[in-house]
């Protein structure tokens, strides 16, 4: 398990709950991972899992379990996640650069 720092707002962490409760899903991790593709190169993939996997950092912020997998984690490191309507945006210390909707990144 690698050791990271990612943070959710309290706005996000209650749309992981709604989400989570709308789906009919009552134990869960949100496992959040980056994936090629988005205009900038990267983006971030977001779903609701049972459980971690072996090698995955979880962290718990708000009261929401996040599992990410040992590659992503490098490129989340500090990262917060925060709610603009009804779509997650992040707030990565490490992208050089972002799009407006902040759903796609490059480092």
């Amino acid at each position: 398990m690698v050791p990271m720092e990612l943070r959710l707002t309290g706005a996000a962490a209650e749309a992981v709950r709604d989400r989570a409760r709308e789906a009919g899903v009552s134990d869960h991790l949100l496992r959040i991972a980056v994936v090629a593709g988005g205009c900038n190169g990267l983006s971030y993939d977001l779903y609701l899992v049972p459980e971690a996997l072996p090698d995955d950092a979880v962290v718990e912020s708000c009261g929401v379990r996040v599992a990410v997998d040992t590659a992503s984690a490098r490129l989340l490191e500090g990262t917060l996640v925060d709610l603009r309507g009804r779509s997650f945006v992040f707030q990565n210390p490490r992208a050089r650069k972002s799009c407006s909707c902040g759903a796609s990144f490059e480092v």
